[in-house]
């Protein structure tokens, strides 16, 4: 990892039965999001075994790429289709979260529990 990348980790709450539409929807934003977000870097997610939360695991270059990201997802079709389907959330930046990615969730209502970046490697 870069000193300029923003690592995401966003956990949701799975409502009751909606695990296998959450699936349908992860499908499409993966998909999505890989032809149309060349500065994400790594963008993953995972439904845990017990189907009760759905987890976000993303890379993006830099804070510029996160908003760029962000605003396509709060404006988007897909926020309605995760948050309808979805209770409750976690949300952790890691990195140098710029001041304009922080005015930005703090405007978009958003909690964030930030980390910045001290040491590491990726192979």
């Amino acid at each position: 990892m870069s000193s300029t990348q923003i690592n995401v980790f966003y956990e949701l709450q799975v409502a009751d039965g909606k695990s296998e539409e959450l699936r349908d929807i992860a499908k499409q934003m993966v998909d999505r999001n890989q032809k149309e977000e060349p500065q994400t870097l790594v963008y993953n997610i995972y439904l845990s075994e017990d189907e009760k939360l759905l987890t976000y695991w993303e890379t993006h270059a830099d804070s510029k790429a996160m908003l760029f990201h962000a605003d396509r997802f709060a404006t988007g079709e897909f926020i309605s289709e995760v948050v309808s389907r979805t209770k409750g959330a976690r949300l952790c930046l890691y990195g140098d979260a710029s001041p304009e990615l922080r005015q930005w969730a703090t405007d978009n209502g958003f909690e964030v529990e930030y980390s910045d970046y001290l040491a590491g490697f990726v192979r």
